[in-house]
């Protein structure tokens, strides 16, 4: 058995809420040193005993399992792989986070959940008296740095009164603390996050095998898209709310820079580029799909923006409002 007696000569300050974190891989364990350089008394609890030994070498002080850590905590984080693993830790394993939350607790799931999972863990914590947050940490992919070197966003859910007991803490865990919403809202915008993300990195893929079979070498092609209009504005996504969420898309008087027509236009050429070469574009195929429908409905004078309405239809929903820049 490891010892619970920490080794740093940490000071802790004595008003701070004791933080406790069960899960101390890449980003519990992360956050927990980042905690105690911050002046907190922090608990952990993970499988990984070597982890634990290595925070507490730092200052964190371990725990044997996730009920013991939580009679210790006043602010609770669970950092998991898993939906399976989260409900492991909370509600089902033996000597679990519920068996042993006090009073006045908050608990804070930062992991990358389901919302079902979040909801069933929500109604039991309703039970017990405790809040909750569900929080998913947008951590920094290879490529990317963080401003305070920890994380890019934590996106919550929960309610507003929880949130802002808390949102000093969450402040320290990354770059960006965006509220979502009600309950699951965190874990809804972490997964759409990263369909969006994952469907770039397949479009990004499709142009650089495009670009490599048609004799462009590599470092060129890199360049193009870097320094382009996709590498400077990625996706178009700062150039939404100026034509698509204000409905200027809709308004042909706007004398729109770059039209349906003429990116149908050059989509078309690059399907051919790929033809020729015999590439597969799944991605491309399927947008094309949509700029066809567009011109039929004659939108072809219309920003491009405006094709991104099909899509609005499908779905039953309309994107109007003015994000902040």
């Amino acid at each position: 058995m490891v010892s619970t007696e920490s080794t740093s000569k940490t000071e802790f300050h004595p008003n701070y809420p004791t933080i406790g974190i069960i899960g101390c891989g890449n980003i519990g364990g992360k956050q927990a040193a980042n905690f105690i350089d911050h002046g907190y008394s922090v608990y952990v609890y993970d499988l990984d005993q070597d982890s634990m030994a290595q925070l507490q070498s730092l200052g964190a002080r371990i725990t044997q399992s996730c009920a013991e850590l939580a009679t210790c905590s006043d602010i609770i984080f669970t950092a998991l792989p898993t939906p399976d693993d989260v409900i492991t830790a909370v509600l089902e394993g033996e000597q679990n986070l519920s068996q042993g939350l006090q009073s006045g607790s908050v608990y804070v799931d930062i992991s990358t959940n389901s919302p079902e999972t979040i909801l069933r863990i929500h109604h039991a914590m309703e039970k017990l008296g405790i809040e909750m947050l569900d929080a998913p940490f947008n951590d920094c992919s290879e490529g990317i740095k963080s401003q305070q070197g920890m994380g890019l966003a934590i996106l919550v859910g929960g309610s507003k009164g929880t949130f802002e007991r808390v949102e000093s803490i969450l402040q320290l865990m990354a770059d960006q603390v965006l509220y979502c919403g009600e309950i699951s809202s965190g874990t809804r915008c972490k997964l759409i996050h990263n369909a969006v993300n994952a469907i770039a990195v397949q479009a990004v893929s499709e142009g650089i095998t495009l670009g490599l079979a048609s004799g462009i070498d590599l470092q060129t092609i890199w360049d193009v898209l870097r320094l382009g209009s996709f590498g400077q504005n990625p996706g178009d996504i700062h150039g939404l709310p100026h034509y698509w969420f204000s409905r200027r898309c809709d308004d042909l008087s706007q004398h729109p820079e770059f039209t349906v027509q003429l990116l149908h236009k050059d989509l078309r050429l690059a399907l051919e580029l790929a033809s020729q070469h015999d590439i597969s574009v799944p991605h491309l195929s399927l947008t094309i799909k949509d700029y066809e429908e567009a011109e039929r409905r004659q939108w072809s004078d219309y920003a491009t923006t405006k094709v991104r309405c099909l899509q609005e239809e499908r779905a039953g929903v309309i994107a109007q409002d003015s994000p902040q820049l």
